[in-house]
């Protein structure tokens, strides 16, 4: 499959339905999950992946399956439209085998110049668990601004934005 994306290190790969386990084994490591709410169920991940090719099929964009560019799969990074507002909303979970390597910021920017490339949306939105310095660092350096605190699902996030250039 022809990649959606490429970047120095990485390559973004729409997902399909048959990665379910990829996804699954990205998000059953706790530290993974620790700012986003916890161990995500097997129902949870069904949809998610269900959300990401759906969206894919219909948006032409998604959350998109990252890869090194030597083929080892290392997270997803993407944008996806949030629920209650419709707007764009960023998003990346990378595993901790990659921590540290500033990939995932790499993924955002290059997530970001995409989205401006090839939509027309007037703007994107993220948001990190506001413990979470590191995610912050990320939105920070793709140009967002932060708004504020806000709770989503029960959990406190501080809430970035970014309109187009």
């Amino acid at each position: 499959m022809r990649p959606i994306l490429e970047t120095e290190r990485l390559v973004f790969r729409p997902f399909t339905a048959e990665d379910f386990d990829l996804l699954a084994g990205l998000h059953a490591d706790p530290q993974v999950q620790r700012y986003i709410g916890g161990l995500w169920s097997r129902e949870v991940i069904q949809r998610r992946l269900d959300q990401y090719v759906g969206d894919q099929q219909r948006l032409g964009f998604s959350k998109w399956k990252a890869f090194l560019r030597d083929g080892t799969f290392v997270g997803r990074a993407g944008v996806s439209l949030m629920p209650d507002t419709g707007e764009p909303e960023i998003g990346y979970s990378f595993a901790r085998a990659a921590w540290g390597e500033g990939l995932a910021s790499e993924a955002a920017i290059g997530v970001v110049d995409w989205m401006f490339a090839n939509t027309d949306v007037a703007g994107l939105i993220g948001f990190a668990h506001v413990d979470n310095a590191a995610s912050r660092r990320v939105l920070e350096k793709t140009g967002m601004v932060f708004e504020g605190e806000r709770d989503f699902d029960g959990i406190p996030n501080a809430f970035y934005r970014l309109a187009r250039p």
